[in-house]
Order: C-alpha cells, then sequence, then structure tokens
C-alpha cells in the first residue's frame, strides 16, 4: 500500500472536495480519484459515499483516525534510516518563525544539505502556541521559539527545551521621528536611551504595534504599563515586514527582536535600536530549540541541532553599533 494514497486521503477529507484537494495536491484529479480506488480496494471497504454529495463513511472516519498514525511511524522509519545511511531521504519539520529562518538558515543550511543532501525540510509558520502543540503531537520535529515560563515548566517531562540565546527587545525608531519629537534634547534622549530605556521618555511618540495577542504585543503592553502611559497607537499590524517598510515614512516606533538586528541594520540607514528594560533591567526572552524527549534523535537531526546552536552563538555576538543604541 503505497503511503502517499494515504495524504491523498486525508487532503480529500479537509473538507470533502475532489476538485480542491487535487490542487493541493498537484495532482489531476483523476489520479485523486485512483487513488483512492486503491486505497478502498486494499482495506476492503467504502471510504467515502459520493451521493449527494461527497462525504465521510464510518470506515472513512476510523481511517483518519488512522491515517495519521500510519504516516508518522512511516516518516519515523524512514528518517531512522539517515543513521544507518546519508543516502536515504528522509524529512525534516520545523516549527520557526520566517524571520528567524531568514536569519539563521543562511548559516545552517549550506552544511546541512552537505552532509544530508537527501533530506528534505518542511518549514511551519503558525502561532506559537500551534506550533507547541504541533510539537508534542509529533507533527514537528523540532520548534524554535519563545516558551513561556508555564509553557516551560508544565511540559518539561515531554519536551526538552534548549536555550539558544537571551533575547533582547528593541525599539525602532529615526532620527527624523525623534528629532520631531524631542527637537534639541534628541542628542540627550539618544545618549540616554542607549543603554536601555523603559518606554516613558516616548510617551508621545506615536507606536506601529503589533496586534494581539502576539507576543511581542505582550511584552510592549507590560513595558506600556509599568511605564505608566498608554501609547499613541498609530497602527497595528500582524506583519513585522510592513513595520519596517513604513520606516522611511517616519510614522512611528515599533518593536522588534535582537535576532533581526542584522538583516534592520543592513536595511534601514541611520536606524535606532534602543535596548528595552523592564522594572529597571533590560527586558530578555528566551528562544529555545525544543524537541520532544523521544529518545536519541536521527543523525540528522542531531546534526541541524548542532548547526543550529552555532548560528545562534553568532546571532547572540551581533553588535548593536554605538550610534544605533549601544548594550
Amino acid at each position: 500500500m503505497n503511503v502517499k494514497y494515504l495524504e491523498s486521503f486525508l487532503e480529500v477529507a479537509k473538507d470533502l472536495n475532489m476538485t480542491t484537494a487535487a490542487q493541493r495536491l498537484y495532482i489531476s484529479q483523476q489520479t485523486l480519484s485512483f487513488q483512492i480506488q486503491r486505497l478502498e480496494l486494499y482495506y476492503g471497504v467504502k471510504l467515502f459515499e459520493r451521493q449527494p454529495k461527497l462525504q465521510l463513511t464510518y470506515a472513512g472516519k476510523q481511517l483518519v483516525e488512522g491515517a495519521g498514525v500510519i504516516i508518522k511511524e512511516n516518516e519515523s522509519l524512514i528518517n531512522s534510516f539517515s543513521d544507518i545511511s546519508s543516502k536515504h531521504s528522509g524529512l525534516l519539520r520545523i516549527g520557526i518563525p520566517a524571520y528567524r529562518a531568514a536569519e539563521c538558515f543562511p548559516m545552517v543550511l549550506p552544511d546541512f544539505h552537505k552532509r544530508w543532501p537527501n533530506i528534505s525540510l518542511e518549514l511551519v509558520e503558525e502561532s506559537s502556541e500551534e506550533m507547541l502543540q504541533m510539537l508534542c503531537d509529533g507533527a514537528l520535529d523540532l520548534l524554535i521559539g519563545t516558551p513561556s515560563r508555564s509553557e516551560v515548566s508544565g511540559l518539561k517531562d515531554r519536551i526538552d527545551f534548549t536555550l539558544l540565546l537571551e533575547e533582547k527587545s528593541y525599539i525602532i525608531c529615526s532620527d527624523i521621528l525623534l528629532e520631531h519629537y524631542f527637537g534639541k534634547d534628541t542628542p540627550r534622549i539618544k545618549e540616554q536611551a542607549a543603554c536601555g530605556t523603559d518606554l516613558h521618555e516616548f510617551s508621545q511618540v506615536p507606536f506601529i504595534l503589533h496586534k494581539p495577542p502576539m507576543r511581542l504585543r505582550r511584552v510592549a503592553d507590560e513595558c506600556f504599563h509599568n511605564a505608566g502611559f498608554k501609547p499613541n497607537v498609530y497602527i497595528e499590524s500582524s506583519n513585522t515586514e510592513l513595520m519596517i517598510s513604513l520606516y522611511p515614512c517616519h510614522l512611528g516606533a515599533f518593536f522588534c527582536r535582537k535576532s533581526r538586528l542584522p538583516s534592520l541594520m543592513k536595511t534601514l540607514s541611520g536606524c535606532n535600536a534602543f535596548p528595552i528594560k523592564n522594572d529597571s533591567t533590560l527586558l530578555q526572552t528566551p528562544i529555545c530549540l525544543m524537541r520532544r524527549k523521544n529518545g536519541k534523535p536521527p543523525g540528522h537531526v542531531n546534526d541541524f541541532m548542532i548547526l543550529m546552536k552555532t548560528a545562534w552563538k553568532h546571532l547572540a555576538d551581533f553588535p548593536v553599533s554605538p550610534v544605533s543604541g549601544a548594550e
């Protein structure tokens, strides 16, 4: 029995539409129908009722529950072969925000591909909470993210948390924006904020903020609360790239993590990056490499983890220029 047929079956079962399932799978509807028929022949049951509209039979519903397990076990078996020979193909499923991947993957993937040329990568970009649940369910092999203290405490028996970086958060703003609101005081504000700001002095500056409940928005809201003011919010967005694109318009300051700074400094000229304080200490968020506690990792997974740790050490050492708010 071809496991690919099970994957096709699950695609159809998602929305019970052969046409859209075939489009997602990049195959013809005729090919998809053939695969479903082969599954029905293999199991000796009818999986779908086709009239008056497509719906799962009782057997089909049972297969939905079991197919995912079969596919995961097959992937695990294929990946385990990588310990025997790097010539075997496999799949490494990684949960990571796109901007983090953009910063660290150029330092990781060339070496990883040389060692494991037949291992494919599947990247997942969902919310932090969704990806952590996927890791627990076995739908991800690795996750790079910022777990909360409660998540670390509650999942420590199931998940290995490897600290990659205690990441600082920064407020990003232009000289033009600062001069508009602080005038002649701008040099003093910049010098004062270079070692860290609790945002109190920025109470009149407009902000471009992430939408709640994004984690960086939670961080921002806590900082505003502790600083004792309600921010002047010009716009909210779930897309940091939009915030970066608006920087030359000088419409507001925005928050970002330190791992974004290498690319940010290249893109934005004259960019001020001031580290944020919370309760008089620099605000830091742990970035972790997470993996389920399910025995020794396959060779390709272990190598990927080692390369990731090296890359993040490089990112941790990235200097913030004195003009742009040195640490």
